[in-house]
């Protein structure tokens, strides 16, 4: 047994440590605090500072951690912000803003996959958020799966959600399906000065859908001065330029469009069919070959390659090409008459004649399907 001397020295020292240990708990929570009225205010590199200090000396600090994710993805450091916001929720699970966090850093490092994946989870846990919906809505929307995205953008605007983002998304959704409920998303859009640009912005890629392309043009130059970091805005305007055959400003548009997305296949293309469309097909071909590294197998993309080999000469070189472009869409006439003038070119007679006729097989057939739809129309009552 213990003396009572001993045991009081034990009591002695066991006060001692509990009352360092709330001590030490206090100086933690001030620490945070301090850290999250810097977020609050804005300060978001000085509160990054503040979280990541914090930190070494609290290693488990599952809410310091669920912050620094949110304030790195507002710095626009994404992976770092990605991995802060997973420690968060590998120390406490139940801990679910950080899944909201997740969901964001994910989104805004373009890893729409990935946001789906988290803000799903997140929903599961916390159903009927609005920031959820609506970030899952817009997310499925930029992975092109819209049938997905809808009810959840529709719900975020059900919601009174006045993100122009959503607003945009679902506008552009119901564009794409031709649907007429779009003007009204244009309506929402132009009544709110913050979300103007984005109703100019749908505004032009309608009269562009509707092949309208002067009026497209003026649309997009206005949400381009409004403000010109808008999503697709340029890939837009140059697409409007390349049907107008202004090449020069189409040029300049895509060029503008692949240094917001450097990985675009679409843009990389229309940037090369642009610059052989204005007799500058040796800075096409560069630009044509990052296309196509990014879809190899892209019908439009080996078509046109196969086009500028063919026209430089190089004939061997664009019958692959021409091959797989007509593998790929063999319904288009226009890549079937090129391939047949290679085969023509190379002595290869009875391909080139198999070719040649069945570009005029198909050419008949898009004539008598254009004729059938002009006689239902004018058969309809006015």
């Amino acid at each position: 047994m213990l003396s009572s001397d001993r045991m009081g020295r034990w009591c002695l020292l066991l006060a001692f440590s509990g009352f360092l240990f709330a001590q030490n708990a206090a100086e933690l929570t001030a620490r945070f605090n301090r850290a999250a009225e810097l977020q609050r205010k804005g300060a978001f590199e000085e509160a990054a500072h503040a979280y990541e200090l914090l930190l070494e000396v609290a290693p488990r600090y599952a809410e310091a951690y669920a912050n620094l994710g949110m304030v790195l993805s507002r710095l626009g450091r994404h992976q770092a912000a990605i991995e802060a916001s997973r420690k968060a929720i590998e120390l406490a699970p139940a801990l679910t803003p950080a899944r909201m966090n997740l969901g964001i850093a994910y989104y805004r490092a373009g890893q729409y996959d990935d946001a789906v994946t988290a803000l799903r989870d997140y929903l599961s846990r916390e159903p009927g958020s609005l920031q959820g919906t609506q970030l899952l809505g817009v997310s499925l929307f930029e992975l092109g799966r819209d049938t997905e995205a809808l009810p959840y953008l529709e719900e975020a605007v059900t919601q009174n959600s006045q993100d122009a983002a959503v607003l945009y998304s679902l506008g552009l959704v119901y564009l794409r399906q031709r649907n007429d409920r779009v003007f009204d998303l244009i309506k929402r859009l132009n009544a709110s000065t913050e979300a103007k640009p984005a109703g100019h912005l749908l505004q032009g890629q309608y009269h562009l859908m509707q092949q309208d392309y002067e009026r497209a043009i003026g649309e997009l130059l206005e949400a381009r001065r409004l403000n010109p970091l808008l999503p697709r805005l340029y890939y837009s305007l140059g697409l409007s330029y390349v049907k107008s055959a202004k090449y020069a400003e189409a040029i300049e548009a895509f060029e503008k469009e692949l240094d917001l997305r450097p990985k675009d296949f679409s843009t990389h293309y229309y940037l090369a069919y642009s610059l052989e469309a204005a007799h500058r097909s040796d800075e096409a071909l560069p630009r044509l070959q990052k296309a196509l590294e990014l879809e190899p197998q892209s019908p439009e993309g080996n078509a046109l390659l196969g086009k500028i080999l063919f026209e430089q000469g190089k004939t061997a070189e664009a019958l692959p090409k021409l091959e797989l472009a007509v593998k790929g869409d063999p319904q288009e006439p226009e890549k079937r008459f090129l391939l047949a003038r290679v085969y023509q070119k190379l002595g290869r007679r009875e391909d080139a004649s198999r070719e040649f006729a069945e570009v005029q097989r198909q050419k008949t057939e898009q004539l008598q399907k254009t004729q059938q739809y002009l006689e239902k129309e004018a058969g309809k009552k006015p």
